[in-house]
């Protein structure tokens, strides 16, 4: 039985330069015809019904299953309805249909398809245990749908990060990935004296510091003076 379905009417519906040079009430019929077909995209080829559901009221008397008719004759010129049989019966397939309708959970078909027509099932079962069945129709001859492809193309896997450096609080690094060594010839800080006006001392050991023994950068930039090389790397 013959009945209406919910459909999205795209806003392109308004603008579509083609529909727009037809009669209102053929665009009217041919949106009709969409929310009739099953999610498959087929519908009965039967004028007389489409004024039963479309055109039932009685201010609709002007549309007529003659003019109806010729509507349909004219959508099939413009190709946008496809005519098939099945069984000894006429059928109808909106050619677009499948590019521009994605029911969420689609029904199987009452109305035999067309050849090009395919519908899968996938079975599966839930956590609570039900079993679950998921329709979908793939048009082989008109329709482009790439919502179900697969691609099997091989990417490369990019390379690995490096790891980040660590730069000493206080500097101007780079940081992360940056392999650059931080230049320290500008900075100029004086080394902490010991309380005497002699050598400085260092800040680890808190020895004096001679002149053979060398500052060491990150101390220095990190502002917590000098210290002796042999006391180790880092602050």
């Amino acid at each position: 039985m013959t009945r209406l379905r919910n459909r999205i009417r795209k806003a392109d519906y308004f603008t579509d330069g083609e529909l727009l040079r037809w009669h209102r009430d053929k665009r009217y019929t041919y949106s009709g015809l969409w929310a009739i077909a099953e999610d498959s995209g087929c519908l009965e080829d039967d004028p007389f019904t489409w004024k039963l559901v479309l055109w039932s009221s009685p201010l609709d008397a002007d549309i007529t299953v003659k003019l109806l008719t010729q509507w349909r004759d004219e959508l099939v010129a413009a190709g946008k309805l496809v005519p098939y049989t099945a069984d000894g019966k006429a059928f109808l397939y909106i050619k677009t249909f499948l590019q521009h309708e994605h029911p969420r959970n689609p029904q199987r078909p009452d109305l035999p398809l067309p050849p090009w027509v395919r519908c899968e099932s996938v079975q599966g079962t839930a956590k609570d245990g039900k079993r679950w069945i998921r329709t979908q129709y793939i048009d082989t001859k008109y329709s482009v749908q790439t919502q179900y492809g697969l691609s099997t193309d091989s990417v490369p896997a990019p390379p690995p990060r490096p790891a980040p450096s660590r730069v000493p609080k206080g500097t101007s690094g780079k940081g992360v990935g940056s392999s650059k060594p931080v230049d320290n010839s500008t900075v100029q800080l004086a080394a902490p004296s010991n309380g005497n006006g002699s050598d400085p001392v260092c800040w680890r050991c808190g020895c004096a510091i001679t002149g053979d023994e060398i500052l060491d950068d990150a101390c220095v930039l990190s502002h917590r003076g000098t210290r002796h090389k042999q006391c180790g790397v880092g602050t």
